[in-house]
């Protein structure tokens, strides 16, 4: 089960609170005793301003978990495959190393001659 499905509750929960309150304040300022532009500023401030609060705190809510998350796994991976090519290039390394020593010890010998075609 990965992390969006786990979450899923938890946003929607969050979604969910935040409608219903919206629309709890919403029926509260339009039954509200004051005149009908009166209500509707302040309703269209108070709207504005719990949008960016909710914004904020659902930014706030994914980027510490979601991001620090994935940046401790790509960093773990890249730090392994680069472990991973630091070693395979030791290997080729050693190899041509050992390729180099026998070619030098058995000589011009094991050339292979435009003859033998």
């Amino acid at each position: 089960m990965n992390d969006d499905m786990r979450n899923r509750p938890a946003h929607v929960g969050i979604w969910s609170a935040l409608a219903g309150g919206a629309v709890g304040f919403a029926l509260g300022m339009v039954f509200a005793p004051n005149r009908g532009p009166d209500t509707r500023r302040r309703l269209a401030y108070q709207l504005e301003r719990t949008l960016g609060q909710a914004r904020a705190l659902i930014r706030r809510f994914s980027a510490t978990s979601v991001d620090s998350e994935a940046r401790q796994t790509r960093d773990a991976l890249v730090a392994d495959a680069q472990a991973r090519a630091d070693h395979i290039r030791d290997d080729i390394d050693a190899l041509l190393d050992e390729l180099r020593q026998k070619s030098s010890t058995s000589g011009a010998s094991t050339e292979p001659s435009t003859d033998d075609r």
